[in-house]
């Protein structure tokens, strides 16, 4: 007798071991139901290496799935809140190249005395695309945020504390990194230290101030581990942490996206916003090729001062991140077209 027990208490524990190959959505979902039938598959067959195998790459080809990268283990409004958040992550990093790239070629256009029609074209477009890019990416935080603090205030904080926590710790360190913008451009506004005094009603200075600002802001953050000559060694070491932070606060951010409850519109809205993003990244992508392309760069180099060869590494991983956001919009669209489809689990 309690031989038995003993036997079958290993079981369940072995059970629950292999169970962790999958992601905490699918364990939620099928997990009792995957622990009772490895029970009974122990029983028949204790020792099975291919059923081991085939567990553990099930389980990561979910885990694939629970990113949105495939169309595995999620329900249709799990794989579009899987979408918005892995998409989020991707251009939360890609953000802070498009801001660099951007405010280069803004740069570069305020400082010619001839304007040829395709550089100003592509700039115009890169200026629009980044704004609605940074539009797109706040509004989603500002939803998170709100929706986590409903959820604190109904007493539900546990299954958020750690994405929450981490979302604070990195998003202090963002805020810290960028604490300086406002004084820059009040020193800009006021001619101050060999600025050159605008005005905000001169859309044109304006956006040069701002260009500009970014540009010293950004440059210490896409060429990390290299320090500043003449800057304190703080805020070399900050410039060192922010593309970390950056990650971390996607990931904390996307993970509060999956597990709080969010208002009825936003879920309306939230596969339109995958599209929206995707389509903004390779607008950018490619207006900034055409720029390079058709004598945006005022000289021989496309990118400063990190070099050519940074410079379109950057700018293929702005076209990686264009392709899986795009994966992640068709395959929602896949499940939530087959959702009167019922699906068993597949061990």
């Amino acid at each position: 007798m309690v031989a038995g027990m003993s036997d079958s208490t290993a079981d369940c524990r072995r059970a629950k071991r292999l169970l962790l190959w999958y992601p905490r959505t699918w364990r939620e979902r099928y997990g009792e139901e995957f622990v009772d039938h490895l029970e009974q598959e122990f029983t028949e067959k204790s020792v099975d290496f291919r059923r081991t195998v085939n567990i553990a790459s099930k389980g990561l080809v979910a885990r694939v799935g629970d990113f949105g990268f495939s169309n595995a283990s999620l329900s249709p409004e799990g794989q579009t809140r899987a979408a918005v958040g892995t998409s989020f992550v991707l251009l939360n990093l890609a953000a802070v190249v498009v801001l660099n790239f951007w405010s280069l070629a803004m740069l570069r256009w305020s400082g010619r005395t001839y304007h040829p029609i395709p550089v100003s074209a592509t700039t115009g477009i890169l200026t629009v695309v980044t704004g609605l890019m940074l539009l797109v990416l706040v509004a989603i935080v500002l939803i998170v945020v709100s929706s986590t603090g409903r959820q604190i205030r109904r007493g539900q904080f546990r299954r958020i504390a750690v994405p929450s926590v981490l979302a604070a710790a990195s998003g202090a360190l963002l805020l810290y990194a960028v604490r300086s913008v406002p004084y820059e451009l009040y020193l800009y506004a006021h001619g101050y230290h060999g600025r050159p005094g605008i005005g905000w009603t001169q859309p044109g200075s304006a956006i040069t101030a701002l260009a500009q600002t970014t540009f010293e802001r950004t440059q210490g953050w896409v060429s990390p581990w290299n320090q500043p000559h003449g800057n304190p060694t703080s805020s070399y070491v900050v410039n060192d942490l922010v593309p970390i932070a950056v990650l971390l606060f996607g990931i904390s951010i996307a993970s509060l996206w999956r597990r709080v409850e969010l208002p009825r519109f936003v879920k309306r809205f939230s596969s339109a916003t995958v599209s929206l993003l995707g389509v903004l990244t390779s607008v950018f992508l490619v207006a900034y090729l055409f720029w390079i392309g058709f004598g945006g760069p005022s000289g021989d180099e496309a990118f400063v001062p990190e070099g050519t060869r940074i410079g379109y590494t950057y700018l293929v991983a702005l076209g990686i991140f264009a392709i899986l956001v795009g994966r992640t919009r068709w395959l929602a669209r896949i499940k939530r077209d087959n959702s009167t489809l019922t699906s068993a689990p597949q061990f």
